[in-house]
């Protein structure tokens, strides 16, 4: 076999809620409501087109443990079409959608192959000769602890191997805390020539040959950018080239907006619109902004008064709803400050401005304050250890500071 193409996709979450659409027009609710089935619709579509040999689908199918039958008939409906064009699908289940629970079994199609709850080997074969071996473990129960990785075990016999797995690295997080927790060490050991990854919803890479493709449609606020799969290609010579391309519809984006020389909503207006429209793309039909305005000037006590922001948010969304592709403001954060305001104690800002920096070069540092907070019994209720971005925590902090610093100099 000279070379091998499939689809690396994981994170479906079917079956999620958008609560940020919550104030939506009725028409965009059913867009947000649709989205992660029209993403997995213009997964198995472009399969097709791009004539893949198989599809990966690398664990958390569906958001809730039950499934939902509904959910299941969909991707089963979708997954269904590609049997035509002799395109098999691997999947194993996370910790979303472990084995081991009491839902209602909609059965899969024969090209559609399950991993057990125990490391197996699952054989592709092309022209009637095994292609590659893919080896994978579903979650038997919603917290898996353990690191299933360790168990994989390759089996000679083609020419190609591919290890399936739904964990997350253990480096800055506490083994209890972690799902089937890994070193890269232990994945590079089983000398795989690629790693399916999925758990984490941000799509990155962990070497040259182990990827995360993130999730497949951004659901809340912290699941910005664009979403979709890896499409990867693989070489006889064992060479490993990845393409991302977008599934979701629908784009989460924080956008910041100054207000540094602007003195009318008109304006203001003009200038958010004119930086949506550098977000459209042929496959978005929305886009869902999450607005942060900085800056000094005079709009800024018109911001601060939540009705008159909220008035503005509101006009907005009108002028969204209308346009194709649609745009919908679900937050409004207003970090500005009144023109030539002052600031007489200069030296806290720049001491904030100095620890941001410190702890943006120095991450572990910031993980090392952070354990004993995610750790409390309280706090740990709130905060998800694992969904912490360490970068996108500092600059949230350093806006948020500067905001309350500047309310607290008007009094």
């Amino acid at each position: 076999m000279d070379s091998l193409r499939f689809i690396h996709a994981a994170d479906l979450h079917l079956g999620s809620s958008f609560p940020l659409a919550a104030g939506a027009a009725p028409l965009l609710k059913e867009h947000f409501a649709a989205s992660i089935q029209t993403a997995v619709e213009n997964l198995v579509k472009d399969a097709i087109s791009l004539d893949v040999d198989f599809i990966i689908l690398a664990g958390d199918l569906f958001d809730g443990e039950n499934r939902g039958l509904k959910n299941q008939l969909f991707l089963k409906r979708k997954l269904e079409l590609l049997s035509t064009y002799n395109i098999p699908v691997y999947v194993i289940f996370g910790n979303h959608d472990p084995v081991e629970y009491d839902y209602a079994p909609a059965g899969w199609p024969d090209h559609v192959h399950i991993f057990g709850t125990v490391p197996e080997t699952k054989v592709f074969w092309k022209s009637g000769k095994p292609a590659a071996h893919l080896y994978g473990c579903s979650y038997e129960t919603r917290a898996v602890r353990a690191n299933l990785a360790q168990d994989y075990k390759k089996v000679s016999g083609a020419p190609f191997h591919i290890g399936i797995l739904h964990g997350q690295e253990q480096r800055n997080t506490d083994h209890h805390d972690a799902y089937a927790p890994f070193l890269i060490k232990d994945l590079k050991e089983k000398e795989m020539d690629y790693w399916a990854l999925g758990h984490i919803h941000r799509g990155q890479a962990l070497a040259q040959n182990i990827y995360y493709p993130g999730n497949i449609q951004g659901r809340h606020r912290k699941e910005t950018g664009k979403k979709g799969y890896l499409l990867v290609s693989m070489t006889k010579e064992k060479q490993v080239h990845t393409v991302f391309r977008q599934a979701a519809p629908i784009t989460l984006e924080k956008m910041e907006v100054s207000i540094t020389e602007i003195d009318s909503f008109d304006k203001l207006t003009d200038k958010l619109l004119e930086q949506i429209e550098t977000y459209s793309n042929s496959r978005s039909l929305g886009l869902a902004v999450e607005l942060i305005l900085s800056g000094e000037g005079v709009l800024s006590s018109h911001l601060s008064d939540e009705t008159e922001r909220e008035e503005w948010r509101e006009a907005l969304n009108e002028i969204g709803a209308a346009e194709q592709p649609f745009f919908y403001i679900h937050t409004v954060q207003n970090h500005t400050s009144e023109e030539n305001e002052q600031k007489e104690q200069h030296l806290f800002l720049e001491d904030v401005d100095r620890a941001a920096d410190y702890f943006s070069q120095n991450p572990e540092g910031l993980v090392k304050e952070l354990t004993p907070l995610v750790r409390h019994p309280l706090a740990k209720k709130l905060i998800a250890k694992d969904t912490v971005e360490e970068q996108e925590l500092i600059k949230e902090a350093r806006l948020l500071i500067r905001h309350l610093w500047a309310k607290g100099g008007k009094r």
